[in-house]
């Protein structure tokens, strides 16, 4: 790297980190307090792991100076940026640092910088967004209609009040946490990684699976509480909502996971790693 370019990109970067380091202290702050977003937490060295497995492609890629896209990404970071300042939105603060990380990743790396677009755009699974949660009500609602249904189904008789479940002469109270809100956005960055291992040039595929993700998320989540009101009923509501509430979020992922693969092998996703060896 000539000595040029490397005070442009070390300016670039004092830049960045001048106007973004209490965006990030924003985002730290709430992977740690908000349990709708602590997956921040793993998308970090997720995405560096991402990286490492298309390291190959950063090395052996011809260098090419691509102007035009970073130049609009950079504007168009910059400009939310102007936009979130000026409203006082650290959420629109928080989406325009993508972009920017993307346009200048792309001005030092040209063709090269491709792995990184993903890992960097993955973030936004991630940034806080509070008119998200506006749904947790109705979503609690849902989600004690649909277990009491099933159990209807199955001849046990339920009544719900709002988001109150009573079985068997206990009532079950469908917390927020319960309502499945908070694991969507997991869910969703969870699917966006298999869709980028699995399958090449399937945009069509990609957008599908991820279309797929709300109902994934509500029919494991209904699922799991569903299983947690039978252990309920079955062993009693201490251990209900304790070691069995405990270990059905584990069940959660494991029910969306194969959903999941299940969806990508209908829609004829492979894992496209073996075709690009380390």
């Amino acid at each position: 790297m000539k000595r040029t370019e490397t005070l442009v990109l070390l300016c670039s970067a004092l830049l960045v980190a001048g106007l973004y380091h209490e965006v990030v202290r924003w985002l730290f702050r709430a992977w740690l307090d908000d349990p709708y977003y602590s997956h921040g937490l793993l998308l970090l060295p997720a995405g560096a792991f991402l990286v490492w497995l298309k390291r190959k492609e950063i090395y052996r890629a011809e260098p090419e100076d691509w102007l035009f896209l970073p130049l609009c990404l950079l504007c168009f970071g910059f400009s939310l940026y102007l936009l979130g300042t000026v409203l006082h939105l650290p959420t629109l603060l928080a989406f325009s640092l993508l972009p920017v990380l993307a346009g200048f990743s792309l001005v030092f790396l040209g063709k090269r910088a491709k792995p990184l677009l993903f890992p960097v755009f993955l973030l936004a699974t991630a940034i806080p967004f509070q008119a998200f949660e506006a749904l947790e009500v109705p979503l609690q609602n849902l989600s004690a209609s649909a277990v009491s249904a099933i159990f209807g189904v199955l001849g046990t008789p339920t009544s719900t009040s709002g988001n109150c479940v009573t079985l068997a002469g206990n009532t079950y109270w469908i917390a927020p946490a319960c309502s499945g809100l908070n694991r969507i956005m997991p869910l969703f960055a969870l699917t966006a990684v298999v869709a980028y291992l699995l399958g090449s040039g399937r945009l069509l595929a990609w957008i599908s699976l991820l279309a797929l993700v709300v109902p994934f998320a509500l029919a494991s989540n209904i699922l799991r509480l569903f299983v947690t009101l039978l252990i309920g009923t079955w062993f009693g509501v201490e251990v209900a909502v304790g070691f069995a509430h405990d270990c059905s979020s584990v069940l959660f992922f494991l029910v969306a996971l194969v959903l999941i693969l299940a969806a990508a092998g209908v829609f004829k996703l492979k894992l496209r790693l073996k075709l690009r060896p380390l």
